[in-house]
């Protein structure tokens, strides 16, 4: 992907215009969180479409109404070079199973906010096995201010049309559960993840209620 001035390093392709996709390259392996295109794909309709480094290649990258789909961009192959008939896959992530979004920004020693965009984070929970659920994270990069904006833009509208995802939740917490692990546990593991949601907490520690007498509802 080139590597320009700010905001010239890719040219974005908002709006979901009549381009065809890119040409198919090489196989890369997929992510653990990413799967084969869904038949009833190509029937949504495209809210943005565009170009981000995912992982280490230049990716065309479509947003649906319920999907985010991408595929590795096929280079200029030389003639008679049969390596680059394999074809890329497709993969995707169904937005449902996004639960926030962040800028992804560098920051030196000297800074403290405004530090340098590289792109759009996308965090991720998928369920593993049963009532086992796994969070990763697909960082989608590209330097472009204004092209950044208008995906991060999408994605919160997205993810606050989910009207069953609540904005608080009260907690209460029994010390003793778990191998008595369970506040570090909440502290180490559960509660980063609310606090990357925006989600608002009440924490309730019930050995306290109990000390004093009060009734757990």
């Amino acid at each position: 992907m080139p590597r320009g001035k700010r905001g010239g390093r890719v040219s974005a392709l908002e709006g979901g215009g009549e381009e065809g996709a890119p040409p198919a390259a090489a196989a890369v392996p997929s992510a653990p969180w990413a799967f084969p295109q869904p038949p009833e794909a190509a029937a949504e309709q495209v809210l943005l479409r565009g170009i981000f480094e995912i992982g280490r290649n230049s990716c065309d990258v479509v947003l649906s109404e319920r999907t985010l789909r991408w595929r590795p961009i096929q280079p200029v192959r030389p003639a008679g070079d049969s390596k680059y008939d394999v074809l890329h896959k497709e993969e995707f992530i169904e937005l449902k199973d996004i639960f926030s979004v962040k800028l992804k920004r560098r920051y030196f020693a000297t800074q403290h906010k405004n530090g340098t965009l590289l792109g759009i984070t996308l965090f991720i929970c998928l369920k593993k096995e049963q009532n086992k659920l796994k969070d990763s994270t697909l960082d989608l990069i590209n330097l472009s201010d204004d092209h950044c904006d208008i995906w991060f833009r999408q994605f919160r509208k997205i993810l606050a049309g989910f009207s069953n995802r609540p904005k608080s939740l009260k907690i209460f917490l029994n010390p003793q559960s778990h191998k008595k692990e369970a506040t570090q546990v909440y502290y180490e593991k559960v509660e980063p993840l609310l606090k990357i949601t925006g989600i608002k907490t009440d924490v309730i520690i019930l050995s306290v209620l109990v000390e004093m007498d009060l009734p757990v509802k």
